[in-house]
Order: structure tokens, then sequence, then C-alpha cells
């Protein structure tokens, strides 16, 4: 992890990097705002307050909603819209992350030149990698709903279902845990793997993972502590500081500034994290 923030630290002096992922994270936090933080505090409203109701019951109405043609061809071009705004932003911004961690001299028009080259395999890949996300997401609702239905029952008095409850529980806690972190790692091994390498993206984005894996999961997890503390420690300012007249606005404009900031770091140690262990990969591979 010294590494990690060693480079980061080396990293500030590269403005042009350090504000396309602030840019990055402004948007991101612009979206967390408007769609997140509404579907965190209505979330208790459905169906009477219980959160294993309201989970539930969004599940449904995910799925429900999944299944119409409209809604789903809507779904596909999102996500075909969207992978190609991703592929011409990660295209220019990654590039430049790349050639700097592995100390490549830096030349003129570099965001451009990364558009050039990466654009079109950036956008198919991003593209997938969102596809493959809501499918993800999808599964793990599914694999939750028979966990949360048993807790639900636990819940509501019937307390026969205290072993079941807790064996349930902490096998779908599990399920849920390493799912998403073996998705996650191979997700964005998927990126390095497209700017170091001309063909086989995935199967290297795979076998790197494979590399290092357990290594990136204790940092990740790490790093994840730290997200959600900080989230925590937002949900508490907000609920502590004035919300109407002009201390509202105060407030918003400080919670939004305190996210923003957190969100650029956090993004940027992240992007660090992968990209130099996959640098490290191909270092080792190509010394075999």
């Amino acid at each position: 992890m010294d590494r990690v923030l060693g480079s980061v630290r080396r990293l500030m002096k590269r403005p042009d990097i350090t504000i396309t992922f602030s840019l990055f994270a402004l948007v991101y936090c612009f979206l967390e705002y408007i769609l997140l933080f509404p579907l965190i505090s209505g979330v208790s409203s459905i169906e009477g307050g219980n959160i294993f109701d309201s989970i539930i019951h969004i599940s449904q109405l995910v799925v429900n909603s999944l299944m119409s043609i409209r809604i789903l061809l809507c779904v596909v071009i999102g996500i075909m819209l969207s992978g190609i705004v991703f592929g011409f932003i990660l295209s220019g911004c990654l590039y430049k992350l790349n050639n700097f961690l592995a100390k490549r001299k830096r030349v003129k028009m570099e965001f451009l030149r990364g558009v050039k080259k990466h654009f079109l395999n950036f956008s198919i890949v991003s593209f997938l990698v969102i596809l493959f996300s809501v499918l993800f997401f999808m599964f793990m609702m599914v694999v939750s709903v028979p966990a949360v239905a048993i807790s639900r029952s636990f819940v509501d008095g019937n307390t026969d279902l205290l072993l079941l409850t807790i064996l349930f529980d902490i096998i779908t806690l599990a399920i849920l845990f390493f799912g998403i972190m073996f998705f996650r790692i191979y997700m964005c091994s998927w990126f390095p793997a497209v700017l170091n390498f001309k063909n086989r993206h995935f199967f290297i984005a795979k076998y790197a993972a494979d590399t290092y894996f357990w290594s990136v999961l204790v940092r990740i997890f790490t790093l994840d502590a730290i997200f959600i503390l900080f989230q925590y420690m937002l949900l508490y300012l907000n609920s502590i500081l004035p919300i109407h007249g002009v201390g509202g606005i105060v407030r918003f404009i400080i919670l939004f500034f305190l996210n923003w900031i957190f969100k650029s770091i956090f993004f940027i140690v992240m992007a660090v994290l992968f990209f130099l262990r996959f640098l490290f990969f191909k270092e080792k591979v190509s010394q075999e």
C-alpha cells in the first residue's frame, strides 16, 4: 500500500490527470445526490418501513420492470450510450495514468492520442462491464432473497428460525462479499489489459486477477471500510446540520464538497492500485 500512496503523491504533480478524475468524481457525486440518496432515504418507507420487505419489494420491482420489452430496450440503449461515453473518457484518462505509472515519457496531446488508439476497445469493454454489472446486480438480489425472507420471518416473531436465519445470513453474506470482490477485481483488471496488450484482453485480465487476487482483496477491503465510514459520517452530518433556509444551502455545499474531495481521492487511489498491480504483473510475466 505504501507504493500505491507514494504513486498517488507523485500523481498530484500531474494536474491534468487529477483534474480528469476530479471531474469524473464530480459527475458521480451529482448522480449520487439526485439518484442514490433519495433511494436510500425512501427505501424505509416502502412496504410499511420494514427493511426486509423493502429489499424484497425492490427486487420484485426491478425484475418485473426488466420483463417489459420497452424498458429492457431502453436499458440496453442506455448501456450502449454509456459505454461510448465511458469509452471516450477512460481511453484518454487511463492512457495517461498508465503511461505515468509505467514512467513513460510524457507526450503532447496525450489524452487524444489515447482516445485515438483505444476508444473502440474501451467502448466495447465499458459496454460489457456495465452490462455485466447490471446482470450481476440482479443475480445478487436473487441470491439474497431467501436470506431476507427468513430474516423477515424471524424479525416478525418466528423465533424457531433463529439457527436457520443465522446460517442463511452467514452463507449469503459470504457469497455477496466474495462475489462482489471477484467481480470488481476481474472487471477492473480488464482496463489495464486493454492498454498493455494487443489482444486476448479478457483472458489476460483474468490471469492477472488470479495472480494478485488476494493481495488486492485485502487492500480493497480496507478502502471499502474507509468508504463506508465516510458515508456514515456524511449521513450523520446530514442529520445534525440545518435543513431549511441559508443553513440548508450551507449544509448542501459542505456535504457536497466533502463528498467530492473524498470521492476524487478514492477513485484515484483505486485506479492507481489496480494499474500498479497490473503493471507489476506485466513486468513479472515478461521476465519469465
